[in-house]
């Protein structure tokens, strides 16, 4: 072997590690950076005994753990969000903090029976409406509430939508990078496919998706059925109304995709307005229910002027249909109040108030043939629970099994610091030697030159 064929030899092993050295460096001051998957040198011969180089720089992962990970990350996500939705809901109508009305309505019906002791007495007439007033004013504090959260969460999901674009625009951005470096530069392809995987975990977060990976790298992005989100470098973007009964719609290329998304945060945010629409739909059942029962029976009496009795509640737009949005008194008056059946004593008999008071306790055949008070608490406070606890329970079983896979991930992919100085001094030694060979040949050659 020639001298200066030694010397080629040492020349490229010195470029060869010199590389493997910069990898490993590369490792170490990324040991922190979230989403780093750690690269590994793979070094081969040179075809006919002339060195080493090179072949690839490897990056550690594992995509089947990672696409376990993207499927419990959704999840988790999804169940997330759903329940801080449910803890707004359930503080609505929390008895204990005052923010329900089931102490309210008690007290509504426990204000009737002083006037049922004298019909004539003013001062019981004047707590009996301000009792109401109470009444009224607890159930139009929740509908306002409730609807304040569903306005907030449709703010959520234009939002989470708005990011959904953001991040498959992104994508398809990525894959055209990957394409580009795909066996030309493998440093700059990994670090793209670092982007890749840190994009899909945080569009993991926002919306539940399939995720088809190619062999140069690029993904594939579609909803859980289907439609299209990425392919290749295009990326299909969503839109965001609302319908008239501001309803959040989500469209794919005209077409209305709103079901398909069960899990994210835009899954979550789904799921806690169809909660919220339907503990809507109860409360105005109550509502509607409650005052119709009053009404009917308030007329029957005669008010303490001996005239008959009006409706005790009325709505504020003019609706035909009183409901939780504009549920309000008929009067101020408290002499209005229909105590008597019989219009010659107006101010004696309670005949109609003992009526009245008596519906506190009466299946309604519009409450599922339940009182107020049962269908208050089994129809309204009941469900919230029951929901809360159920989501709570499954985000702590979701939040195990994510934290696990994250782990796992992590145990593959991440930088072990004392296991890269001992390659880095592996390396360094390995380059050293090269030298060493290097500046050898480099004196042999200077004594041959000089010899002749």
């Amino acid at each position: 072997m020639s001298l200066l064929y030694s010397l080629s030899i040492a020349g490229q092993s010195l470029l060869t590690y010199q590389d493997a050295i910069d990898v490993t460096n590369k490792n170490i001051s990324n040991a922190f950076t979230d989403g780093y998957s750690r690269e590994e040198p793979v070094i081969a011969d040179l075809p006919a005994r002339s060195g080493a180089y090179i072949q690839d720089i490897k990056r550690i992962s594992n995509k089947i753990m990672f696409s376990r990970y993207i499927k419990a990350n959704q999840e988790t996500e999804g169940l997330s969000d759903y329940k801080n939705i449910l803890d707004q809901v359930e503080d609505v109508f929390n008895d204990t903090a005052g923010s329900g009305f089931g102490a309210a309505l008690n007290d509504f019906f426990a204000s009737l029976n002083d006037i049922a002791v004298n019909p004539g007495d003013l001062t019981a007439r004047y707590a009996a409406l301000s009792k109401a007033k109470v009444l009224v004013g607890r159930i139009r504090d929740s509908y306002s509430y409730l609807t304040d959260i569903k306005e907030k969460t449709n703010l959520g999901i234009k939002d989470t939508v708005d990011n959904i674009n953001r991040l498959t625009e992104k994508l398809a951005d990525i894959n055209k990078n990957l394409k580009f470096f795909y066996k030309s530069n493998p440093d700059r392809y990994n670090e793209y496919l670092d982007e890749r995987d840190r994009t899909l975990k945080e569009l993991s977060s926002l919306v539940d998706t399939k995720v088809t990976f190619h062999e140069d790298g690029t993904v594939d992005v579609s909803t859980a059925k289907g439609f299209s989100l990425v392919i290749g470098i295009n990326s299909q973007s969503l839109s965001y109304s609302t319908d008239g009964n501001n309803n959040p719609v989500i469209k794919w290329n005209n077409t209305d995709i709103t079901a398909e998304f069960q899990n994210g945060k835009l899954g979550g945010y789904l799921k806690g307005i169809d909660f919220i629409n339907q503990t809507i739909d109860r409360l105005n059942i109550f509502t509607t229910q409650f005052a119709n029962a009053i009404n009917t029976q308030h007329k029957a009496g005669y008010d303490l002027n001996g005239n008959p009795g009006t409706d005790f509640f009325t709505s504020d737009n003019g609706s035909s249909t009183i409901d939780a949005s504009n549920i309000t008194l008929n009067f101020e008056d408290p002499k209005l109040i229909a105590a008597s059946q019989n219009a010659t004593y107006p101010d004696s008999d309670n005949t109609n108030i003992k009526a009245i008071i008596a519906l506190e306790d009466t299946p309604i055949s519009g409450l599922n043939n339940q009182s107020f008070s049962e269908y208050y608490s089994t129809e309204i406070i009941t469900p919230i629970a029951t929901e809360t606890n159920k989501t709570d329970n499954l985000i702590k079983s979701s939040i195990e099994i994510r934290d696990s896979l994250d782990q796992q991930l992590k145990e593959i992919s991440a930088v072990n610091t004392d296991e890269e100085f001992i390659n880095l001094t592996k390396f360094q030694r390995a380059y050293q030697a090269s030298a060493k060979v290097v500046s050898v040949t480099d004196e042999l050659i200077q004594t041959i030159l000089n010899m002749i």
